[in-house]
């Protein structure tokens, strides 16, 4: 009837009156709680409005593991992956073409990631603490999603630029963070690797070998967006400045295995450069120039010696015999998901005197500080081969899609996805000497392959029909 009040919709307004007070006893209880409450609320909003902006959102949260008020962040990013699933069901149930879905054009791969994710799950049967196999099933189960939402979120141009600039930023972020406000992190990179009287970048990350593997991918994609032919000279400055503070984080963090993901990540450049290997190695050479020049006359004598010195990693090394150990005990199955640390003690005293240091054996056990390491100790080599041929099907299709881009005459988002190959090798370089298998951007960075693809897949139909 013209003129009349529309029906009120009470059943939203119960929901907002139903959750406003939820959020009410939290603060009550945890201010804590109600914060992260609250801005998961707002992020489920942005998610379910647009995915990819969630999932960009999603990216920058990824890098506040240790930023002031560490139990929001955590909190507020746990919450933040539940909306972004949510968001990507939502999405996938309005979708009529199943071919746009990652299962249908990626079946492989698909079987891959779940008869991966199976695996986690079985080797509760013979872990020493299944609790500690549920807790790496919930963190792999959330990264393995990463592919599915990736892959629909993920369908424009302007989606790839805002994610891989996400990476970026939250790097130069996470690298200026330690710089300017907080290089210790409150004490969170002392640990393992810690070198005496040194104050080691940290930034919030909060372990400085995590931050340099981060950093490392910044830096990567930092110089592919300064790079880009179709870029305005503002974003291309901003672009170099960004590089530029990833590549001093790098050094600052005094990361052994930094310098080495940095050393792999310009190998790669040079080799995956098609078209442009002089640049790529007038860069390499740059970067190897600062590098040696940076720890020779500028860094403090401490951290040239870290550099410098053979000593086992500060303990790493003795980490390592002792999960060889293991390999050999359960070559297939391995000790079950998690349970580094609980079974190392069980392998201590198989060779008397081999051990030089057991305090992060037995006072303080430790994760492998080896992600290959880990996966065989862990999960044996079915764990491990499985996990290889993941990263390698995404690279293969990274590979695929940056061939399809050069066809099509898109060199922007060729060199995009040369970069995000670049990125994934010196993440793979780093994890060498990290247990860093839960990295939500090692993950972000692996999904993105098969995206990459489908996108390069429409760039050509689109061109054909042209």
């Amino acid at each position: 009837m013209t003129g009349s009040l529309a029906t009120p919709n009470w059943g939203l307004a119960a929901g907002f009156g139903a959750t406003a007070a939820v959020i009410g006893l939290l603060a009550g209880h945890d201010p804590t709680l109600a914060i992260s409450a609250a801005l998961g609320i707002a992020f489920l909003l942005l998610a379910t409005a647009d995915l990819s902006s969630g999932l960009v959102a999603f990216t920058l949260i990824t890098f506040l593991d240790l930023a002031p008020g560490i139990g929001l962040a955590v909190t507020f990013a746990k919450l933040a992956g539940l909306g972004l699933a949510i968001s990507w069901l939502a999405r996938i149930a309005t979708r009529e073409r199943s071919e746009d879905l990652f299962w249908a054009a990626h079946p492989w791969m698909t079987w891959v990631i779940a008869l991966f994710l199976l695996w986690v799950t079985l080797s509760a049967i013979w872990a020493e603490r299944p609790a500690d196999t549920l807790t790496a099933v919930l963190r792999y189960g959330p990264n393995a999603a990463l592919f599915l939402v990736v892959f629909t979120a993920i369908q424009r141009r302007q989606q790839v630029r805002a994610l891989i600039g996400a990476l970026v930023l939250g790097a130069v972020i996470a690298g200026l963070y330690g710089i300017v406000a907080q290089p210790s992190a409150a004490g969170a990179a002392a640990g393992l690797t810690s070198a005496s009287g040194l104050n080691r970048l940290a930034g919030t990350i909060g372990d400085p070998n995590q931050l340099a593997s981060v950093l490392v991918v910044g830096f990567t994609l930092s110089i592919a967006f300064a790079a880009s032919a179709r870029r305005s000279s503002a974003i291309r400055l901003a672009s170099a400045a960004g590089g530029t503070v990833a590549l001093a984080g790098i050094f600052f963090t005094f990361s052994r295995g930094g310098l080495v993901a940095l050393g792999a990540a310009m190998v790669a450049t040079v080799l995956v450069a098609r078209g442009r290997r002089l640049a790529a190695t007038m860069l390499a050479l740059l970067v190897a120039v600062t590098a040696i020049g940076y720890f020779s006359v500028l860094a403090p004598a401490g951290a040239r010696d870290r550099i410098l010195a053979a000593d086992g990693g500060g303990g790493r090394t003795d980490i390592w015999k002792v999960g060889w150990r293991m390999v050999e005990a359960q070559p297939v199955t391995g000790v079950g998901a998690g349970n580094f640390p609980d079974a190392s003690i069980h392998y201590l005293l198989v060779e008397p005197g081999a051990i030089q240091n057991d305090r992060f054996v037995v006072d303080e056990p430790k994760v492998a500080h080896n992600i290959y390491l880990d996966f065989l100790a862990e999960l044996g080599i079915v764990g491990l081969g499985l996990f290889l041929a993941i990263a390698a099907g995404s690279l293969r299709t990274a590979a695929l899609a940056a061939r399809s881009f050069a066809r099509s005459g898109d060199h922007e988002l060729e060199l995009m996805t040369r970069a995000v190959i670049v990125a994934i090798l010196a993440l793979l370089a780093a994890d060498f000497f990290l247990s860093d298998q839960y990295s939500k951007q090692l993950w972000l960075l692996l999904a993105l392959g098969p995206a990459l693809l489908a996108l390069a897949g429409r760039t050509e139909e689109g061109r054909a029909t042209d």
